[in-house]
């Protein structure tokens, strides 16, 4: 049975512009520039994994059907979208068919902003988004929406305040089958300025969506990307909160997707306790650098698990003073085995580290096996503690390496997270948004 990944892509000369802010619209909104963007299949299974991809427009027409072809087992393909001749200038939602279990992360960037967010295998009619934005301190939102089913499928976007109330609606009619509409949130009547709103998005069937968070003014050109949420759970982890991490931060927030009142605890890697109260469908940020957590290239690195009586959601946003910007979701469980479909050394000058929690009760050991057949290993993490694999420190990997790897854990479950920069020489302080950043996958 082929098995499919709900992707979005944005390609060659796209300008990115304003949607209209009552109605969504085929214009897909953010940051402005040309923007590209790359996709890496990983196979995780132990068989060949026999795939294609199709490309669909706004209104649901299948532009491009790529031909079969084979990922060996554990291995990767890369796609670049602007290499493809046959296809135009333009927006695309974009469905990946397998008969393997694969995942997917999808990277879209432009000379100054990039984003990076994995591709849905598990659609839903409902999806909760824990930030939404209309000029929040230079910040704004939207949200794109796949059509995941085969028929029209109608879709509500409902914007809520921190009392849980819904300030506003957006709605669209009639999407076709697999194809995208944009939800934009700048200037929407009945949000304020510096005001933070979560969202919940519904569909008449299976969706599948991805969130941007985009700066304008200070901070233009920051681009934040990620995949919202389908459900909750009482527990969700943290695998990197940051203070002043080689000058990078980050913000936690935590949804309450629950009828009632959210005892919210968070417990970070340092022993350090947060305890906050979050009203039913909205959200609260807990931002590291007024945590009290300690900072700096040596201590400022650490997770954080979220522990509540109602089912919730986290989102960690990180940034820094060079305009880097990246989000990734937290997990609401761990496993033994974690697949990271993008791991590069100084390709085309990005290099990636990961970041893996133990979510177990003991300590364990971690080993990254690369798609190249190098191996490391780290012994004895403790429980709730954490280990980084950082690429340009691997020995067994060439310059130029642009691959994936697999995770695995000796006896407790983990969870991984990871970023991709340019981080080295005069690139890394120069002032541009090139950070990245996904979830590692759970084996199956």
């Amino acid at each position: 049975m082929l098995k499919k990944l709900f992707v979005f892509v944005m390609v060659l000369s796209l300008v990115l512009i304003a949607a209209s802010p009552m109605v969504p619209n085929d214009s897909p909104p953010g940051p402005s520039g040309t923007f590209g963007s790359a996709f890496t299949i990983q196979n995780m299974s132990a068989s060949i994994a026999n795939c294609s991809y199709q490309f669909f427009n706004a209104s649901g027409i299948a532009v491009y059907t790529s031909a079969g072809f084979a990922i060996a087992a554990g291995g990767s393909s890369f796609t670049y979208v602007p290499s493809i001749g046959a296809l135009a200038s333009g927006q695309y939602s974009g469905v990946v068919s397998c008969d393997q279990q694969v995942s997917a992360v999808v990277n879209t960037g432009s000379a100054d902003s990039g984003g990076s967010y994995g591709a849905v295998s598990n659609t839903g009619t409902t999806w909760y988004a824990p930030n939404a934005y209309s000029n929040y301190y230079n910040y704004n939102t939207n949200f794109v929406v796949q059509n995941a089913t085969s028929s029209t499928v109608d879709v509500t976007v409902e914007i809520i305040n921190t009392s849980g109330l819904v300030v506003a609606t957006q709605s669209a009619t009639g999407v076709p089958a697999f194809a995208y509409v944009n939800f934009e949130q700048a200037g929407l009547a009945g949000l304020s300025a510096n005001t933070s709103y979560s969202a919940k998005i519904t569909g008449t069937g299976a969706l599948a969506v991805e969130s941007n968070i985009y700066g304008q003014g200070a901070a233009v050109n920051q681009l934040y990307s990620y995949s919202p949420f389908t459900s909750g759970s009482l527990i969700a982890y943290t695998p990197v909160i940051m203070n002043n991490y080689y000058g990078n931060i980050t913000a936690l927030t935590v949804q309450n997707l629950g009828a009632a009142i959210a005892n919210v605890t968070v417990t970070y890697g340092t022993g350090l306790v947060q305890t906050q109260d979050i009203a039913p469908a909205s959200a609260y940020v807990f931002y590291t650098p007024s945590s009290g957590l300690p900072t700096g290239n040596s201590l400022g690195l650490t997770s954080a698990t979220i522990t509540s009586n109602q089912n919730i959601v986290a989102l960690v946003n990180e940034q820094n003073s060079y305009g880097r910007a990246a989000s990734y979701t937290g997990f609401a469980s761990g496993s033994t085995t974690v697949s990271l479909p993008i791991v590069m050394k100084r390709y085309f000058n990005y290099n990636t580290s990961v970041t893996c929690q133990n979510v177990g009760a003991a300590a364990t050991n971690m080993t990254i096996l690369y798609s190249n057949a190098a191996t490391v290993t780290q012994t004895s993490i403790p429980a709730n503690g954490t280990a980084i694999f950082y690429q340009p420190n691997e020995t067994g990997l060439p310059d130029g390496f642009n691959g994936s790897a697999t995770i695995t854990s000796s006896s407790q479950p983990i969870v991984c997270v990871t970023n991709e920069d340019q981080n080295e020489g005069i690139l890394g302080t120069t002032v541009h948004d090139q950070l990245f950043s996904y979830e590692g996958f759970a084996a199956p």
